[in-house]
């Protein structure tokens, strides 16, 4: 792919940062960077596009992102730039060779506005993070664009705020990778742990178990012989063969619990389905599935799947092991804000507050309880655990929607 050399000659006019700033002007843009507004950073940078937009007259705009590739794709785009795509890049790719100044671009037959809009000049800004070129912005509009002191001072503003905005999604990228490579290694570590109890303490509890069967069977045999044998020995026996055999049950549920799933390429509700159905086949309980919301495979994480899942796992585990639970009602809801999951049981309950005290000698008196809230805070979630004695157990988890590199239209 070859890189267009920056605009020169007389379609580029660079306009260099002023001091006077029109407050009357800035507000719009002021007001969509407001930092008590919570927003993601792609709809943050949508807020301040659109206000820059309305600030300088414009019709159309766009912010494009350094790929680190030579390409500059666009992740926020309105009026119609969202629709374009080569001519729309190239601009975008001329106006960061600018620097740090700003470019007022003249349009035309020949001009480099693109030429599906039908504008005839454009405004642009470098963005920048950490004193790098990070990408691009642009507004175009009729040549009644403003491209004064006040219109320069706007796109500054925009492009520094934009600017901080796209280190903040950098940085939660990064975050997201390297959560993914610790879970998907933690994944990784199960499966083997998983494997060695198999190889290990399971082959050595079901040997055990057929020792105590041919036992038994001698006993019978002597027995039949008319031998004389301990009363207690065949109680003993029987003892002892229950306790084997629940050891390996419980060896062979566990080994299943840690087996890997296939979190790649396929949909949450298919996921979380295949932990209900191997609970269901390990336990005999029976839990009814509730999926809200069209969970596509590209917006929700690798590191929220897993979460999920181990989750939903662990609330289904606890409510059979602990509450007795013969029926678990699952609910995955998808919303604007992110995905929630709520696991409810007809199990024993118990106490939360006891549960969750620490004890003399076990600092997390309950493992999985604790282990459940710190999956889903580590991803910027929650989770609430209610229950009674008598009366189930509640487990709800809520982690916020991810926010995927992508193209967001503005309009």
């Amino acid at each position: 792919m070859t890189t267009s050399p920056p605009l020169t000659g007389p379609s580029v006019a660079r306009i260099p940062a002023v001091t006077r700033v029109s407050p009357g002007s800035l507000a719009a843009i002021v007001e969509a960077i407001d930092p008590a507004v919570s927003r993601s950073s792609l709809a943050r940078i949508a807020d301040v596009l659109n206000a820059l937009t309305g600030v300088v007259g414009g019709e159309a705009a766009a912010v494009h992102r350094d790929d680190g590739a030579g390409e500059m794709p666009q992740i926020v785009g309105s009026g119609g730039a969202s629709r374009l795509t080569d001519e729309a890049t190239e601009l975008a790719r001329n106006v960061a060779a600018n620097s740090s100044e700003i470019a007022v671009i003249a349009g035309g037959a020949d001009g480099p506005i693109p030429a599906a809009l039908g504008h005839e000049k454009a405004v642009g800004a470098p963005i920048l993070v950490q004193g790098r070129t990070a990408g691009a912005m642009w507004v175009s509009g009729s040549s009644d664009l403003a491209t004064g002191d006040a219109a320069a001072s706007a796109v500054h503003l925009a492009a520094d705020q934009i600017g901080a905005a796209l280190e903040n999604l950098e940085l939660r990228e990064s975050l997201e990778k390297a959560m993914a490579q610790i879970l998907e290694r933690d994944e990784r570590m199960l499966g083997r742990i998983g494997l060695d109890i198999h190889d290990g303490p399971t082959q050595q509890l079901s040997v055990a178990l057929l020792e105590v069967q041919l036992l038994e069977a001698e006993l019978a045999e002597a027995d039949r012989q008319g031998a004389e044998l301990p009363e207690a020995l065949r109680p003993a026996m029987s003892r002892i063969y229950e306790t084997v055999g629940g050891a390996l049950h419980e060896m062979r549920e566990l080994i299943g619990h840690l087996r890997p799933a296939q979190f790649e390429d396929r949909t949450l509700p298919e996921i979380l389905g295949d932990a209900i159905k191997a609970f269901e086949a390990r336990s005999g309980a029976t839990v009814k599935g509730t999926f809200e919301g069209d969970f596509p495979e590209n917006g929700i994480s690798i590191t929220q799947r897993i979460t999920f899942y181990r989750v939903l796992q662990e609330a289904l585990a606890n409510a059979h092991r602990h509450g007795a639970a013969s029926e678990c009602a699952v609910f995955a809801i998808e919303s604007e804000d992110g995905i929630q999951l709520r696991v409810t049981d007809n199990g024993s309950g118990f106490n939360v507050d006891q549960a969750m005290r620490p004890r003399s000698g076990a600092p997390m008196a309950r493992f999985g309880l604790h282990g459940m809230r710190d999956r889903a805070e580590l991803l910027g979630g929650t989770c609430e655990i209610e229950s009674a004695e008598g009366e189930g157990r509640t487990i709800t988890i809520f982690l916020p929607r991810w926010e995927r590199p992508g193209g967001t239209d503005g309009d």
